[in-house]
């Protein structure tokens, strides 16, 4: 494994950036019925932002993650070019003027240009730089974001005279956008090496709250000591996501974030915390017994949901439909709990499966595409099978066949969220299914979910973050120690 322990004070190498540069036109040329020679990718790099009224800096700059992966570039308001016939790229820079200096560490043009290897130019120059260039299409990227549905960030600069002919030239085709979330999808060997590193050090920090956690703390304590391990080791000043850390009934709660409540001997705790390096994100839950030691009850609901993530792992390979694989959890999870007496065993799984009383337990996808966003573009595109929107099935994050250097989150659970039962117990299509006066008595357990980062490879898959303890034996054991 690969040493990626600097990479936040160092930035990776340029050439990081221009295989993923490489894999984009490749995919391009592919996609496209032609690529019209003479044609450049425009591209605009993400704002600083200031918080409402206030001139103060609330929080680290992060970059559009699309022109992250293209250009590998850190500072805010860049835009950039790429020539499609040999993936160069060329940066425009807006110059800061002397007060800016005087507060800022600031690079210059040649700085820029030896950082990122490529050219650099100063912004107010742009058009006619393009316009040496002689383009005869200039390709923008224009599109929705599948899972928030927010437009994408597009380059909408336009040019005056005297080169306001450039306008001509630009194409919204919403294809290419939809080209480089497919590119995305699908990792280079150096992003693999690298979201392996993180992932164990991610692993390592979790491992951090099982060894220091104890009754009476608050929740935010033990999201502190995650955060503690992980910004030392990886010197990163940012989260990927609010923490989740949720105790007892907060652990029914999928994005519970308050993390303000003491934390009880007897209870489980649910902590969905990764961390971020060099722009990528890792994502990982655990839930143990505060006491280091599982109750019956609580026990036998664990094992359930690590069935099902293994029972997933087991069979994810190149080929196999994500919501199939979600579809899989939830039989694993009508089986286990027909077995504990909380679902009818003489009802067959396929008809309640068919019915989505799955869906009661277990409110949310099996897990998501995982790369520089922590839910990773490509779930839905124009290309990959639609969306499964019949019985419920519209809340997974991705429709995709699984291929070779796709990185996933599985992540099946079982909650016992007391509203949305009662509303299982009155419909009449499903109720029948359920053995009520035994689910009534779950309804103080909270939620169980194991999340684990896989790889897709040529021969299945494998799991970034297993060296977690995971069983009930490996908890118990790692925690009494």
């Amino acid at each position: 494994m690969s040493d990626y322990s600097q990479s936040e004070l160092t930035g990776l190498s340029p050439k990081f950036f221009k295989t993923n540069r490489d894999n984009f036109i490749k995919n391009l040329k592919l996609k496209l019925e032609t690529l019209p020679e003479g044609s450049f990718l425009f591209l605009k790099g993400g704002s600083n932002k200031p918080r409402y009224d206030n001139d103060d800096d609330f929080h680290y700059f992060v970059q559009e993650s699309n022109f992250y992966y293209l250009t590998g570039v850190l500072e805010p308001n860049f835009y950039a070019i790429i020539d499609l016939s040999n993936s160069s790229l060329s940066l425009f820079v807006p110059l800061p003027d002397e007060r800016t200096k005087v507060f800022m560490h600031v690079e210059s043009l040649e700085d820029i240009s030896k950082k990122y290897e490529c050219k650099a130019f100063d912004l107010l120059k742009m058009p006619s730089e393009i316009k040496i260039l002689k383009p005869n299409k200039l390709y923008v990227l224009n599109g929705i974001n599948s899972d928030s549905k927010l437009k994408i960030l597009t380059a909408d600069y336009n040019f005056v005279f005297p080169y306001d002919e450039l306008n001509d030239l630009i194409d919204h085709n919403t294809l290419i956008y939809e080209i480089l979330a497919d590119t995305r999808t699908r990792k280079t060997n150096e992003e693999i090496e690298l979201l392996k590193y993180l992932t164990k050090v991610t692993c390592d920090a979790h491992k951090e709250t099982m060894k220091k956690i104890k009754e009476n703390m608050y929740e935010r304590d033990v999201e502190n000591i995650f955060y503690r391990y992980i910004r030392e080791h990886l010197y990163i000043r940012n989260h990927p996501y609010e923490h989740i850390c949720g105790c007892g009934l907060n652990s029914a709660t999928l994005h519970y974030i308050e993390n303000d409540q003491k934390i009880k001997n007897n209870d489980l705790i649910l902590l969905d915390m990764g961390g971020t390096l060099s722009g990528y994100c890792s994502d990982i839950t655990i839930t143990i017994p505060v006491s280091g030691k599982f109750t019956d009850k609580q026990k036998n609901i664990y094992k359930i949901v690590y069935d099902a993530n293994r029972e997933v792992m087991k069979n994810c390979k190149p080929g196999i439909n994500w919501v199939d694989m979600h579809l899989l959890a939830e039989k694993v999870i009508i089986d286990g709990l027909k077995k504990e007496g909380l679902l009818k065993k003489e009802i067959d799984t396929q008809i309640m499966l068919n019915k989505r009383v799955g869906y009661y337990f277990m409110p949310h996808g099996l897990g998501h595409l995982i790369g520089l966003n922590v839910h990773d573009v490509g779930g839905y595109l124009s290309f990959t099978p639609p969306r499964r929107e019949e019985n419920g099935l519209n809340l997974l994050r991705s429709a995709r066949n699984l291929a070779v250097g796709n990185i996933y989150s599985v992540e099946p659970g079982i909650y016992f969220i007391p509203f949305l039962l009662e509303k299982a117990f009155k419909d009449n299509d499903i109720k029948e299914y359920f053995i009520e006066e035994k689910v009534r008595e779950y309804f103080d357990f909270g939620g169980i979910r194991i999340e684990d980062d896989v790889l897709i490879t040529e021969e299945g898959c494998v799991n970034l973050s297993e060296s977690l303890p995971r069983t009930v034996e490996e908890i118990e054991e790692f925690m009494k120690k």
